[in-house]
């Protein structure tokens, strides 16, 4: 099973959802996504161990004030692909942004444009 920024697929597209979703979602609501859209057969402790992972790696949260549980992400898409590209700089390239950088662009060299994108984006 190939991993999305750390996230399995079905995980991936439950957070999906969920970042799509600004006032958050039920359970019967993402019971109803997981099993219409992504067409899936699941029971409800399926979702609900899923849902239950997310919750211990802080990325969901579960507001239990009403009658009915309401799902929201804890980050946005964007900051946690960018956490995620932050933990991968540090745990494989020594925390480097230089090593990270060679790394992504190979034998490749950068034309002008983007050598001149980084310079900007250093200053």
């Amino acid at each position: 099973m190939e991993k999305k920024y750390g996230l399995s697929p079905i995980e991936w597209e439950i957070m999906e959802f969920l970042w799509c979703s600004l006032k958050g979602c039920t359970f019967k609501s993402l019971m109803d996504y997981v099993n219409g859209k992504l067409n899936r057969n699941w029971k409800k402790q399926t979702l609900s161990t899923y849902l239950k992972n997310l919750q211990l790696r802080g990325l969901i949260e579960a507001d239990n004030s009403q009658k009915n549980f309401i799902y929201h992400a804890c980050i946005s898409r964007e900051q946690y692909v960018q956490k995620w590209t932050a933990k991968l700089i540090e745990e494989q390239y020594d925390n480097s942004i230089v090593k990270f950088v060679s790394a992504f662009c190979g034998a490749k060299s950068l034309d002008d444009n983007e050598a001149d994108e980084l310079r900007k984006l250093l200053d």
